[in-house]
């Protein structure tokens, strides 16, 4: 469910973006769906991480499930600092099953493709695989695992907890739902050493703007040797908020999250905001 946009798009790219059903989990009832998810939000996260420049963005992706668990979905999403359109489209693939009656498995293949010269911190690695348990008890807990390759290759497991908070009803079709969430993501960096050197090369060599920890092998070598560490480690704190109003097959979502940057991170600030507006719809 989580890829690199809300991670938001879970991604939060990439976020909870799937609150269809007034439970901590979707109706399971074995019937095809068709869902659309849509969102706009004030700076594209990465696991928590940002690139160097504040990048808003608009997504929408729709997704068909059959009543046996395989899916398939395709979207993409804009920047709006960018001309060109679309700054990226995607179209994923996977199953979803039951593992018991509180329990639940989603495997999915995801193909993403990115304009040129994009500032994302994701475009060197398009590709990704992606699995998540859920459990559901007092509150709902999902383990994910990302292995996303290209240029590179960078794994990230997530552990998330959320919980449904019932705030009120407006008649029988309004109902008014908080789900604060809380997410510890750890995996490599790989990728941020792909996107400093191409941003470099865009930009025409701008090593003042964009720069990565120096690892000088020789004194007298003339050229940085710029580096990253390829270590799994901590990279994130990630606190969400969304507020959800539901109104019959549609959802609305207002939603805040904090990242809060572990020292393991290579990005320069200690912690991001994000504010996103969504809007879902259910068949």
């Amino acid at each position: 469910m989580r890829n690199s946009l809300i991670v938001l798009v879970s991604l939060f790219i990439t976020a909870p973006l799937l609150v269809l059903g007034q439970s901590d989990t979707l109706s399971r009832e074995k019937r095809n769906t068709l869902t659309l998810s849509s969102m706009v939000s004030s700076n594209a996260s990465y696991y928590g991480q940002t690139a160097a420049e504040t990048l808003p963005f608009a997504y929408v992706d729709l997704k068909f499930k059959t009543s046996w668990g395989w899916y398939i979905s395709g979207g993409g999403y804009h920047l709006l600092k960018e001309n060109n359109f679309p700054s990226e489209m995607h179209l994923k693939s996977g199953f979803e099953f039951d593992l018991g009656p509180k329990a639940d498995f989603e495997v999915g293949y995801t193909r993403s493709f990115y304009s040129k010269a994009s500032p994302l911190l994701q475009a060197s690695n398009p590709n990704s695989l992606s699995s998540t348990i859920g459990i559901d008890h007092l509150f709902r807990t999902e383990l994910m695992a990302d292995y996303n390759f290209g240029q590179s290759e960078d794994i990230f497991i997530s552990l998330d907890n959320s919980k449904n908070i019932l705030l009120g009803q407006l008649g029988e079709k309004n109902t008014f739902y908080l789900k604060p969430g809380i997410s510890i993501v750890a995996g490599t960096q790989r990728f941020y050493t792909t996107y400093i050197e191409e941003r470099k090369q865009w930009m025409g060599g701008l090593n003042n703007i964009l720069t990565l920890p120096v690892q000088e092998n020789n004194e007298k070598q003339a050229t940085e040797t710029t580096t990253v560490s390829t270590d799994f480690s901590l990279l994130s704190y990630n606190f969400n908020l969304p507020l959800i109003y539901y109104r019959g097959k549609g959802a609305v979502m207002l939603s805040y999250q904090l990242s809060v940057l572990s020292d393991k991170s290579v990005q320069g600030n200690r912690s991001n905001s994000f504010f996103s507006l969504g809007y879902f719809y259910q068949l």
